[in-house]
């Protein structure tokens, strides 16, 4: 049976011992890291992927939110963030930069447990919904494999994460329709998502950022306020 892996990333010693012991007890493989440097070193070279992060925000070489930064550039992996610094705009910003959840210390272990578990669920039950489909899309010169999950500007692969990836094609399946924030971020976040709409803007925005980079001009994404987005075929 597979036992879910959870890198944890804190510069306190004592904070890693006590998660990893619990994690243990509560039938988790466990991975640490001292700082962020640490942890994307252990993440990028890791045979087998950490199912989750707990990921503290102040610590020195690279912090917290950095490292959250740099990862969702080419990885969609779950994160919980776990600090003291509770401010609110601390908390949105770490939910705009791609943070499943977001718990302030010091904390109840057993409420932690129930939000990974929630989490780890969520992050499961979208991947059976959105299982991808062999078929491939073409939308002028944007052609999509959902099946390796791959994305090419003619010969240009485009590196995105899963989840940009699933929200791009959610808008290929249906070139010219206006697609809604909430028809949007039900397929990809889930319906604890809906109202979310930063979600959306933050995102499409990387994807728009990646196109460009491959000689596509990322005004085929159209947005429309307080509507949605839309994609016109590129040339």
């Amino acid at each position: 049976m597979h036992r879910p892996l959870i890198l944890i990333v804190d510069d306190e010693s004592k904070i890693r011992r006590l998660l990893a012991q619990n994690l243990e007890l509560e039938g988790f493989d466990v991975q640490t890291a001292s700082d962020g440097a640490q942890a994307l070193e252990v993440y990028n070279k890791s045979v087998e992927k950490p199912d989750l992060i707990l990921l503290d925000l102040m610590m020195p070489e690279i912090d917290g939110m950095s490292m959250l930064k740099r990862l969702r550039k080419s990885s969609d992996v779950p994160v919980i963030i776990l600090s003291a610094k509770d401010e609110r705009p601390t908390v949105i910003e770490g939910f705009r930069e791609g943070a499943d959840d977001f718990v302030s210390k010091p904390f109840y272990i057993e409420e932690l447990m129930e939000r990974i578990r929630a989490v780890l669920r969520r992050g499961k039950t979208r991947s059976l919904v959105h299982a991808p489909q062999s078929q491939e899309l073409i939308c002028g010169a944007l052609r999509l494999l959902p099946g390796p999950r791959q994305c090419y500007v003619k010969d240009a692969l485009v590196k995105l994460t899963d989840r940009e990836f699933r929200l791009l094609l959610e808008l290929v399946k249906h070139p010219g329709e206006v697609m809604t924030h909430e028809r949007l971020l039900r397929a990809v976040w889930g319906d604890e998502s809906i109202g979310e709409v930063q979600y959306l803007r933050v995102t499409f925005a990387r994807i728009r950022r990646k196109l460009e980079q491959c000689g596509l001009d990322g005004g085929v994404i159209a947005a429309y306020s307080s509507v949605g987005y839309l994609i016109t075929e590129p040339d």
